[in-house]
């Protein structure tokens, strides 16, 4: 059967039968690259249905495999080994994530802790502010105030997640802010670099973090020794609730 030469060939002036072969060559590999790569994002879509007894989450965006394996009180090596994921850090809105039988029930086989999801979060907060050499019993009651340790939660200024990040502030700490394993530990070093910034002060960084470092900076500036009265009401009510 003779192939037909693509119109972009065809219109080149001078062309000749080398360079026609050339582009000819370059556009099948082109449309092969092209029908392969859609071919594997077909097949994300184009999934058997789950085990019996499992359960099947469908991707939405914002989504990662760490903070559905979180839900499911499992880990996200085991949902990327079950579901044939070859990249975890690849998954697309619409995919089928199957949840093997004992994760989605919340039995022994997952990872999670006796007192569900929220545990884990806390658990994971603990351990976090360790890492960084910051108080975890701070850091629980400062992300319970911020969220309640709800992953999933938006405030009416436009925070986001468990750690109540502005966009601009998750994209500076290279965080997914929907992640909860992600933004506890963005929020873990945030707080740390505040403690830093303020020789020690652990209520000039909550500070910092509730109402920015600048208006810190201004409260001192204006207050001296007073500097929690010049700071937002808001701000020195989640002081207030944090340290008591």
């Amino acid at each position: 059967m003779q192939r037909s030469v693509p119109p972009l060939v065809r219109r080149l002036p001078g062309a000749n039968a080398f360079t026609r072969h050339i582009i000819i060559l370059l556009t099948l590999v082109i449309l092969l690259l092209g029908s392969a790569l859609g071919g594997r994002l077909l097949g994300v879509f184009a999934q058997s249905p789950c085990a019996k007894g499992d359960a099947s989450y469908s991707v939405r965006f914002g989504d990662t495999l760490s903070a559905i394996a979180m839900r499911y009180r499992t880990t996200w090596q085991r949902l990327a080994t079950y579901n044939h994921i070859a990249n975890a850090n690849l998954i697309f809105p619409g995919q089928q994530v199957c949840i093997p039988g004992k994760a989605s029930r919340g039995g022994t086989g997952g990872s999670g802790s006796p007192g569900g999801p929220r545990q884990d979060f806390v658990s994971l907060a603990r351990q976090d502010a360790l890492n960084v050499g910051f108080s975890p019993n701070v850091f629980v009651r400062q992300i319970n105030q911020e969220s309640g340790f709800n992953p999933s939660a938006i405030s009416p200024a436009g925070a986001l997640g468990i750690a109540q990040f502005e966009p601009a502030t998750a994209a500076s700490l290279g965080v997914n802010p929907w992640d909860p394993v992600q933004s506890l530990q963005g929020a873990s070093r945030l707080m740390a670099s505040y403690i830093r910034q303020f020789g020690g002060d652990i209520a000039k960084a909550l500070a910092a973090y509730n109402a920015g470092p600048g208006a810190v900076q201004r409260a001192v500036r204006i207050g001296g020794t007073s500097w929690r009265a010049f700071l937002p009401a808001e701000t020195q009510n989640y002081i207030r609730v944090i340290l008591g």
